[in-house]
């Protein structure tokens, strides 16, 4: 194993997290941050131990502590941790959480040399059907609704139903495999998509 050499701009921030008053545990849900703030160092592990617990989108909570200027400084997840530490609440979450990570992953690793390449294959369509069966409803689908209704619609209408300023139908309509048709009045329909 490679031990990597702390830099001196991380030494001198591991330095200031002593003097800190305040601790924050922050992950990433649904693209956006969830902060919690604590007085502790400990309180604000144990809370990462549980955010990393309830994730789901494989991402790991982070520990910052705030200076009294109010900077933010990332606390390593092994800072301050003695043997000695090893029973503290703290540690033992941290663990647990990490423990729990790791048991799945083994498991995903060990099953993928066992599939097939057919089946990988017959899942792909089945992905795509889910995906199409979730956007119904979507600016494309209306798109392609209008130019295959029996009603002729012009650039405006579609831009109108779909809210978008700007529409570039004849690229929806290549990649949906449809054969797009503008009339002499300059109303627009289209084939099925195939």
């Amino acid at each position: 194993m490679t031990i990597k050499k702390t830099h001196p701009a991380d030494i001198a921030d591991l330095a200031l997290i002593p003097a800190c008053k305040k601790f924050t545990a922050t992950i990433l849900k649904d693209n956006k941050p969830q902060t919690t703030e604590f007085d502790s160092l400990d309180a604000a592990r144990i809370e990462a131990a549980k955010l990393n617990a309830t994730a789901n989108n494989g991402r790991k909570a982070l520990v910052y502590a705030i200076t009294a200027d109010g900077r933010a400084i990332l606390v390593p997840a092994l800072y301050g941790r003695t043997p000695a530490d090893a029973g503290s609440e703290a540690a033992k979450a941290d663990d647990k959480a990490r423990d729990a990570k790791a048991k799945p992953a083994k498991a995903a690793k060990a099953a993928k040399p066992a599939k097939a390449p057919a089946k990988k294959a017959k899942a792909k369509p089945a992905a795509k059907k889910t995906a199409a069966a979730k956007r119904d409803g979507s600016k494309v689908e209306i798109v392609i609704a209008m130019l295959t209704g029996k009603k002729a619609v012009t650039r405006k209408d579609i831009a109108e139903a779909t809210e978008w300023p700007s529409i570039n139908i004849k690229a929806i309509c290549a990649r949906k495999g449809m054969k797009l048709k503008k009339n002499a009045d300059g109303t627009l329909s289209a084939s099925a998509p195939k």
